[in-house]
């Protein structure tokens, strides 16, 4: 087989693989493969199948000899910078400061490298509007499947696999109990409310450049997603959704209809819901510092939280399994409370939700930050989660290493805000969603961790790609 032809069937294999990754990543649930020493993250499948698409697509660079997407562009050229202050980074660590553990460092870094590299991977491979027209129909059924999944373990007591911690990471199959929340093929309902909010604003785009017989589907698609999204009550991306929706019809110019889109914030947040009462909280709770707090139940433990030792649990109440505590039932007093603390179930999760933030993960990366500044304290140091994309950034890989991650996400942004101005109506829409849904994913870096979020984050960087492929083949 000549190279031209060896070069086609590559082609044409990542293409597979590519509509198969959109697919399976999003609906295969994480069940771990094998554990590492040191940590509950676990690899998966999915990280084989990437590591094979992107050796197949390295083979396939070097047949053609293109090596433009690198070398021409500044998108190309700041990613590599990227990896490399990760790389600088991780010598930092291991051999200035000493704050990271060699193997769970570098696994970090690698995660990071395999994610990002679905972005060039997308950018060269989905070169067709036939194509690209494929992509988008596995992204709706795709959606399609993942709310309903959520329903399913809503109403009619679907499975549940969760890596919430360390026990339930072990792919237990689990059961929702009364007032947890949905996270449907997702391994918590933070990354699930993610992709419901990117699909919303890129459904809000794409309705103004498809035919009217389309418009309905997308219309009702768009409703049942709303809807989950109420489910997870997930407060930050709610919001982040909302405020996606708001720049799409800005970038589309469809900006009569933000009234349309404030009605339907104000239903969404009267209707009674888990969501709605998570809001109150966060002013009644959080800002106000309102509320019935639980005085303790003798003069030791009161002491004892003051001292500051954990107090223990004396109450289990779940299905999910024997250690867990996804929640507690209504009217009963949640488990190992502490003085101080709201009575409340809803509202002590709220509470707990930002003040661990606030007193312990905050400070932890901004410490990381202040001793080396320059390079951070290397990936993996400041542990599974600090809940701020940006201060975990400048806590692990410090100024550098933030620097080129928002060069690159900037390059990007330019490239894509010039697909605005395109006389090709769906470039135009679908360019106006995905500059949407980078708004999503930094509003949402504020509380999550949302670019570690593996499903979501692949998602994340193939969309750009896909986008800028859109624009280079137009």
């Amino acid at each position: 087989m000549n190279k031209t032809k060896l070069s086609t069937v590559l082609n044409r294999i990542l293409f597979g693989l590519i509509l198969f990754l959109l697919g399976f990543i999003i609906l295969y649930p994480k069940f771990p493969l094998f554990n590492i020493k040191g940590t509950f993250v676990a690899v998966r499948v999915e990280d084989f199948l990437i590591a094979a698409t992107i050796v197949i697509w390295m083979v396939y660079q070097y047949i053609k000899k293109d090596f433009t997407f690198f070398t021409k562009g500044t998108i190309g050229k700041a990613l590599l910078l990227f990896f490399l202050t990760g790389i600088f980074s991780l010598f930092s660590a291991y051999f200035l400061t000493f704050t990271s553990t060699t193997n769970l460092a570098i696994l970090h870094f690698l995660r990071r490298v395999e994610l990002i590299a679905l972005l060039p991977i997308c950018a060269t491979i989905v070169t067709t509007k036939k194509r690209l027209s494929t992509v988008l129909l596995v992204l709706v059924f795709t959606l399609l499947a993942v709310n309903i999944y959520a329903l399913g373990q809503q109403y009619f007591d679907w499975p549940v696999i969760s890596t919430t911690n360390s026990e339930f990471s072990k792919g237990l199959i689990l059961r929702l109990t009364p007032g947890a929340r949905v996270n449907s093929t997702f391994a918590g309902h933070y990354d699930l409310a993610v992709f419901l909010a990117v699909a919303l604003v890129f459904l809000s785009a794409l309705l103004f450049a498809v035919r009217n017989s389309l418009k309905f589907v997308l219309l009702g698609l768009s409703a049942l997603t709303l809807f989950v999204l109420t489910l997870t009550a997930a407060r930050i991306s709610f919001a982040a959704a909302f405020l996606g929706l708001i720049f799409s019809l800005i970038f589309a110019r469809r900006k009569k209809y933000l009234i349309l889109l404030a009605l339907l914030l104000g239903i969404s947040l009267v209707y009674p819901s888990q969501l709605r009462d998570r809001f109150i909280s966060t002013i009644t709770i959080n800002i106000l510092n309102m509320g019935n707090r639980y005085e303790g139940r003798n003069n030791n433990q009161r002491l004892e939280n003051k001292l500051n030792i954990p107090t223990l649990a004396y109450r289990m109440a779940s299905r999910s399994a024997d250690v867990s505590t996804f929640a507690t039932p209504s009217g009963a007093l949640p488990t190992d409370i502490a003085p101080g603390e709201p009575t409340n179930v809803t509202e002590l999760g709220v509470y707990r939700s930002f003040q661990i933030r606030l007193n312990t993960e905050w400070p932890m990366a901004l410490r990381a930050f202040y001793k080396n500044p320059f390079f951070g304290t290397g990936y993996a140091s400041l542990g599974l989660a600090t809940d701020n994309d940006f201060l975990r950034s400048l806590g692990e890989t410090g100024i550098l290493g933030t620097a080129a991650f928002f060069l690159l996400l900037l390059a990007i942004w330019k490239e894509i805000f010039k697909g605005l101005g395109q006389h090709n109506k769906f470039i135009r829409y679908f360019s106006a969603g995905t500059l949407s849904a980078i708004i999503v994913f930094l509003a949402n870096g504020l509380f999550i961790d949302v670019f570690e979020a593996s499903k979501v984050a692949s998602l994340f960087w193939m969309i750009l790609g896909i986008n800028l492929a859109v624009l280079r083949n137009e």
